[in-house]
């Protein structure tokens, strides 16, 4: 009895395992399947997006728009030419159809946009859904995400955690690698719902960086002494941009917002 009663658990056991499997199996390729890549070449831009139907995806608003800051007034410029790369390799033009007003500014506050392809795709692909109010989130929960990191040749799909939120709970920290090119991108929970954008690498080792880096570059207006050819405070300078760039915090932005563009 004491056999056969162990036979059913080691059963259980299996199935369970076997099914968190199909499950991780599923949201990865849902991930990666509902992935775009958006491009413009006018702003020297890239970064990633997602599928939210069957010719809009959702991305970052500093993806598709250049910002600037002036006597504390933000302005900004849409691309004129957003390309939107598909996961079958297919580039279709796209046009943003959210742009921040005096009445919304959301998408600016919020940094998310929706961009409608202008024409539809030749095959479909995976839409993710936008978690709904009801769909906490929890420090510990496990994410995925996919996008296009550091100009790489193709899509990179990555598991992280929840590690944190801001004080506001806008922001998401997620203990994942996240590297510039992967705004836009879609993290989602263990359902396969978007609870965020991927957004930004911020404080931390950044912060510590940055200011080391312009401490650099006064130091080095007055004068450097290269030794066996090689200018110390230069070369200090390459390493911390390799640190910046590969190394940073990462944030999702996360809020109302979500539910707002999914209408």
């Amino acid at each position: 009895m004491r056999f056969f009663w162990f036979a059913i658990l080691c059963v259980v056991s299996c199935l369970s395992v076997s099914e968190a499997m199909t499950q991780e199996t599923n949201l990865l390729e849902l991930s990666r399947n509902s992935g775009v890549k958006l491009i413009s070449q006018s702003g020297n831009s890239s970064g990633s997006g997602f599928f939210i139907d069957d010719q809009h995806v959702l991305t970052c608003f500093h993806v598709v728009a250049a910002l600037s800051v002036k006597d504390k007034t933000v302005t900004w410029t849409i691309y004129p030419d957003i390309q939107v790369v598909l996961p079958s390799g297919e580039t279709i033009s796209g046009t943003v159809v959210s742009p921040p007003t005096q009445a919304d500014p959301a998408p600016l506050v919020h940094d998310f946009a929706i961009v409608k392809l202008n024409r539809k795709p030749s095959k479909q692909f995976s839409k993710v859904d936008l978690a709904s109010d009801k769909e906490t989130v929890k420090v510990g929960d496990d994410v995925a995400f996919s996008g296009y990191p550091l100009a790489t040749p193709g899509m990179v799909t990555h598991r992280g955690m929840i590690s944190g939120f801001d004080d506001s709970a806008s922001l998401i920290f997620v203990q994942a690698s996240i590297n510039k090119g992967n705004s836009g991108g879609a993290l989602l929970n263990s359902h396969g719902h978007a609870v965020g954008i991927i957004s930004m690498r911020e404080g931390g080792i950044s912060q510590g960086l940055g200011e080391l880096n312009v401490y650099i570059d006064q130091t080095a207006s007055h004068g450097s002494v290269q030794i066996m050819g090689v200018d110390p405070l230069q070369a200090t300078k390459a390493i911390i941009q390799t640190l910046d760039q590969y190394i940073a915090p990462a944030l999702a932005t996360h809020g109302p917002y979500l539910s707002f563009v999914s209408t």
